[in-house]
């Protein structure tokens, strides 16, 4: 009850609001390219290629659907790993919960964080769709590169919006999220097509995508 109090605290519209640059337009609505602006481009859900979805969900939160922000399953094995090392550094987060993190920053390893963490993404579930937070994830976290958010992330990496990304992108686009500095193509090529092919091998072992 104390950190579902806690958890009261924090406006959870905060979640729809990434930070954004400014946008700067002539007299004619063009488009201008300020120095050192980066705008942060937001994709909605319809934006999103199936395939990108199929690929973050094998890669980052296989139950994104069927679980209610927790998954009892992950988060059960991770205390378990957790008591035997004795120590708070396994945290079997979902896709809400990493959401919640971001947006809250909440960094800090330690069970009463997580805890808060749990707290906080209960009630994000019981304020947004999955979809919302799916879209919300994807135009928050960072890519490399200076690449804010995924739309911005697919014109830096591929010159294309993200609904035109292939099923080979979007595969090493979601490869790079574990490691944005480690596994950005432009920083460590063979690493992040290392990245697509474990991405690519979990979409196989989970049925979504044919071997062949």
């Amino acid at each position: 009850i104390v950190y579902f109090l806690k958890a009261l605290r924090f406006d959870l519209e905060a979640v729809a609001r990434p930070p954004s640059g400014p946008i700067y337009y002539d007299r004619l609505g063009r488009e201008l390219e300020a120095p050192g602006a980066r705008p942060r481009r937001l994709v909605r859900r319809q934006d999103l290629p199936d395939f990108l979805v199929d690929a973050l969900r094998a890669r980052e939160d296989a139950r994104f659907f069927e679980h209610g922000g927790v998954d009892g399953r992950g988060l059960g094995r991770a205390l378990l790993r957790n008591l035997k090392d004795r120590n708070f550094t396994q945290g079997a987060s979902t896709i809400s919960m990493q959401l919640v993190r971001n947006t809250f920053h909440l960094k800090a390893k330690s069970l009463d964080r997580k805890l808060l963490e749990i707290a906080l993404t209960l009630r994000l579930e019981s304020r947004y769709t999955k979809d919302e937070i799916l879209t919300h994830y994807l135009n928050t976290i960072y890519f490399g590169a200076g690449a804010d958010g995924i739309e911005q992330a697919a014109q830096t990496y591929f010159g294309k919006s993200t609904g035109e990304l292939s099923e080979g992108e979007c595969a090493l686009m979601v490869g790079i999220i574990r490691g944005p500095h480690v596994f950005s193509p432009i920083r460590n090529l063979p690493a992040a097509l290392q990245q697509r092919e474990q991405t690519l091998d979990r979409l196989v072992a989970m049925g979504l995508l044919d071997s062949d």
